[in-house]
């Protein structure tokens, strides 16, 4: 008697199948109570605050017939008399759509005609917010890292060399203050010699250690590419054929393109600021025992670049977010007029085309001039604290 009932309320029995569509358990004797309050069904209001209540994240549009292939399945079809269904699948190519019918409990593939009469442009679209926020971790920053990690022996070791690297920096500098101390003082010309042999050596171990490092570099990076370009693609193809359906396959091509600037940033900018914070500590004490008063102008300064990098970073963050935009904008345009040419051709619309291209185009030259100017105010303020620095 409870399943004749709960199968009158379709809105109800929709909503139990997309939850366990979701993985997601509920009661729906208590989802009545709690959300049918006058006994006749749950109403549109009703169901979606259900479905919030059971963590899903649903969403009541208006979408018209031809555009049902862009929306993610399975979505419920809600009608105003209670004849609600789901839509499965839409196929396009044969104009037909696979439902399933709620009131029979069994599925059903109508035509372009039958589907047209039952349908009345509303949809609720319903994903789990757990698994949206799931897969949102799955595939972040740190999706980079455990490829980097794997190589951490060999980045430990251009780290290590590369220290050395820049204490031999530091001792070239030391070597011509002994040179302009005691040689040229004290006429020590066989000092002279003796320091001369020794900055010849460790100006060609200098040069050796940098042809090695940039070969290990080079070499792991280049590993590191190809395993994360082969786990990205294998990722691409595991997606369901809703995340290609909604998006331009431009946007797709550019963050793919992407790749290459995460991992230059990971092995690179990363470890080479890492090695500068390090390096730092070095410099610092060798400053001090050469002069305390002059480190601590230099350390007096470090609050002004902090203060300065805290105010220009969110404003240069969203300038190159807008960038990147109108960039795969560009990119899925040109993308998608090329796939599309004979369409384009056919149709005699090359010089639409070519006015909203040059309409991005100008769109993204501004952003990226906007970019460079932004960019070289940050570094023009660095310049100002350091004059400011010095004259002090």
């Amino acid at each position: 008697m409870e399943a004749n009932h709960q199968r009158n309320d379709l809105g109800l029995v929709a909503l139990t199948m997309l939850a366990q569509y979701h993985n997601i358990s509920l009661n729906p004797e208590e989802i009545k109570h709690k959300f049918d309050l006058d006994g006749k069904g749950l109403s549109l209001t009703a169901w979606l605050l259900a479905a919030k209540s059971l963590a899903l994240k649903a969403k009541h549009i208006k979408k018209e017939i031809s555009r049902l292939h862009l929306v993610n399945l399975p979505a419920l079809v809600w009608q105003d008399n209670g004849k609600h269904f789901l839509l499965v699948k839409v196929d396009t190519d044969n104009n037909r759509y696979l439902t399933y019918n709620l009131e029979q409990d069994a599925p059903q593939i109508l035509s372009q005609d039958e589907f047209e009469a039952c349908y009345q442009g509303q949809l609720i679209l319903v994903t789990s917010r757990a698994s949206v926020v799931g897969q949102l971790a799955k595939f972040d920053f740190t999706w980079f890292i455990p490829a980097v990690i794997k190589y951490r022996k060999i980045f430990l070791e251009t780290l290590i060399v590369s220290i050395f690297l820049q204490i031999f920096a530091l001792i070239t500098p030391l070597f011509f203050q002994v040179v302009m101390d005691k040689v040229l003082v004290h006429r020590g010309f066989s000092t002279l010699n003796i320091i001369t042999v020794a900055l010849a050596i460790v100006i060609i171990f200098e040069i050796v250690l940098s042809g090695l490092r940039t070969y290990v570099f080079s070499h792991s990076t280049s590993r590191i590419d190809v395993e994360l370009g082969a786990k990205l693609f294998r990722h691409l193809l595991s997606l369901p054929i809703s995340y290609f359906e909604n998006r331009r396959v431009g946007d797709t091509v550019a963050r793919v393109r992407e790749l290459d600037q995460i991992r230059n940033f990971l092995t690179g900018q990363a470890l080479t600021s890492v090695l500068d914070l390090l390096f730092s500590f070095i410099f610092f004490a060798v400053m001090w025992y050469y002069s305390p008063k002059l480190t601590l102008v230099i350390l007096g300064s470090l609050p002004c670049y902090i203060l300065w990098s805290i105010f220009i970073s969110p404003i240069l963050r969203r300038r190159l977010d807008e960038k990147f935009a109108r960039s795969a904008d560009n990119q899925a345009f040109l993308v998608e007029s090329v796939t599309a040419i004979n369409m384009i051709k056919a149709m005699a619309v090359a010089p639409q085309m070519t006015d909203t291209w040059d309409k991005q185009l100008a769109s993204y030259v501004s952003s990226s001039f906007r970019v460079t100017v932004l960019a070289t105010i940050g570094q023009q303020g660095v310049q100002l604290i350091q004059k400011n620095r010095y004259g002090d």
